[in-house]
C-alpha cells in the first residue's frame, strides 16, 4: 500500500512543480506584443495569412501550414487523405486575399491522421517551429533517407517516424548533433509483403521541440501513433510549456 501512496503523491507533485516555470515564462512573455504594436501601422501580411491558414477548417484528417509568404506569393503545405478540402482552401484563400496560393498536398493514409490533429493543436502555441528539410521526397525501398534539423538554441527535440500503418518509431538515436544543426541519414525498408506488392507508401518524419524532454516521446518499441501522440500532448499540456512541431513527408517504395 505504501508504494502506491508514494507513487500517487509523486505524480501529483510533478505537475505542480512543472507549473511554476511555465507560469513565469508566460508572465515574461506578456509585455512583448504591447511593445511591438504601436509602430506597426502597416498590415502584417504574412502573419494575417498564416493565422487564416491555421484557423481554416478542412474537416477531419486535415492539416495545412504556411511555409512561405510575401505580398505577392504564398506557399502552403498540407497533409490529408483527400485533395478536396485543399481545393476549397485555395478558392477561399483567393477570395479573401486576392492571391492564388501554391498548395502542395501530401496524401497520407487514414492510419496517419493522428498526426494532423497533433500538428493543429501545437500550431495554436506561439513557439517557433523547428526547421526540418528532407534530402528527397521519394525513397526507393532499402535506400537511405537523410535530412537536416535546425532549432533555436537551448531547445530539446524529439524525432519520430510515422509509417503508413500509423506506427511511430523513435528516431532520436539516429540524430547526429552538430554546432548549429542536427542531421540524420539512415536506410529505410518496406516489409516483405508491401515490397512484393510493389507499393509506394507515405511516411512522415516529425520533430517536436520544446524547453524540456518529453517523457512520453522516450519510447523504444514501435508504438501506434494514435496512442503515442495524445500521450505526448497530455504531457505538454500538463507541463504548460511551449512546444512546437514540424512534419515532412516522403514516399517509400518502388
Amino acid at each position: 500500500g505504501q508504494t502506491d501512496d508514494m507513487n500517487a503523491k509523486g505524480q501529483q507533485d510533478e505537475p505542480a512543480a512543472g507549473k511554476q516555470p511555465g507560469e513565469a515564462a508566460v508572465a515574461l512573455n506578456v509585455p512583448k506584443p504591447e511593445l511591438e504594436l504601436p509602430p506597426k501601422n502597416a498590415l502584417d501580411y504574412p502573419a494575417q495569412r498564416a493565422s487564416w491558414v491555421r484557423d481554416f477548417n478542412g474537416g477531419d484528417c486535415f492539416y495545412a501550414t504556411l511555409t512561405s509568404a510575401t505580398e505577392t506569393a504564398v506557399e502552403i503545405e498540407g497533409l490529408g487523405t483527400e485533395v478536396q478540402p485543399f481545393e476549397r482552401m485555395l478558392s477561399d484563400f483567393q477570395a479573401r486575399f486576392h492571391l492564388e496560393p501554391d498548395i502542395s498536398v501530401r496524401l497520407i493514409e487514414p492510419a496517419q491522421c493522428e498526426v494532423t490533429d497533433f500538428l493543429r493543436f501545437l500550431d495554436q502555441m506561439p513557439a517557433d517551429k523547428p526547421q526540418l528539410a528532407l534530402d528527397r521526397t521519394t525513397v526507393p525501398s532499402g535506400s537511405p533517407i537523410g535530412g537536416t534539423l535546425v532549432t533555436r538554441g537551448g531547445l530539446i527535440s524529439s524525432v519520430l517516424l510515422i509509417d503508413h500503418r500509423g506506427m511511430a518509431f523513435n528516431l532520436d538515436g539516429r540524430i547526429l548533433a552538430q554546432a548549429d544543426k542536427a542531421t540524420f541519414n539512415f536506410p529505410i525498408d518496406l516489409g516483405a509483403a508491401d515490397k512484393a506488392a510493389g507499393k509506394v507508401v507515405p511516411q512522415i518524419i516529425m520533430v517536436i521541440t520544446g524547453p524540456q524532454d518529453i517523457q512520453a516521446a522516450a519510447f523504444s518499441a514501435p508504438t501506434p501513433a494514435a496512442l503515442l501522440l495524445p500521450r505526448i500532448l497530455e504531457e505538454i499540456d500538463t507541463n504548460r510549456s511551449e512546444f512546437s512541431a514540424t512534419a515532412k513527408y516522403f514516399r517509400l517504395g518502388g
